[in-house]
């Protein structure tokens, strides 16, 4: 069998890339993730809209279809193993994550002033601990593409999955 990449050394050797939370590559987790989030972002999307709370609310319409365009991007960026639109979608994360927690600190009285106190926090974390695992991965897979260690060339040695063989 002729190697297919002889500039790259070792292509057929040991996994270099990193196990995003030991289930699968980087390039895996940032589809599965970001299409995760964006199944997310739509279903809450339908739900403001069905409760009738967009009307109104303007940076809330353009944050989530800002959003929304980002998954789709980071997707098909990862599906041909571009980096770029990864690095872009980086700093919108981090921008949406800004914006959520100022959003929140100018409304504090409000939110005070809720009856169900508790589902807030429970979403409030939920919400800040799916952002900052999309961020890990992301930064991985932009970590791992700028180092070489993943590429269509390597994909075959990087591939690595818990539960399936995709």
């Amino acid at each position: 069998m002729v190697d297919s990449t002889p500039l790259i050394p070792d292509s057929r050797g040991k996994k270099q890339g990193h196990r995003v939370l030991c289930c699968c590559d980087s390039r895996k987790a940032v589809i599965l993730i970001n299409l995760m989030g964006l199944l997310l972002v739509a279903a809450g999307l339908i739900a403001s809209a069905i409760q009738g709370t967009l009307v109104t609310d303007i940076p809330a319409i353009v944050g989530y279809c800002i959003s929304i365009l980002f998954y789709f991007i980071v997707v098909c960026s990862a599906l041909q193993f571009h980096r770029c639109a990864v690095i872009v979608a980086i700093i919108w994360q981090i921008v949406a994550i800004v914006w959520y927690t100022v959003g929140l600190v100018m409304n504090r009285e409000a939110l005070a002033k809720e009856a169900n106190q508790t589902d807030w926090i429970i979403f409030l974390v939920v919400w800040y601990v799916i952002h900052v695992f999309i961020l890990y991965a992301e930064w991985v897979y932009v970590s791992e593409v700028g180092k070489g260690i993943m590429s269509r060339e390597t994909h075959s040695r990087e591939k690595y999955s818990c539960c399936c063989n995709v």
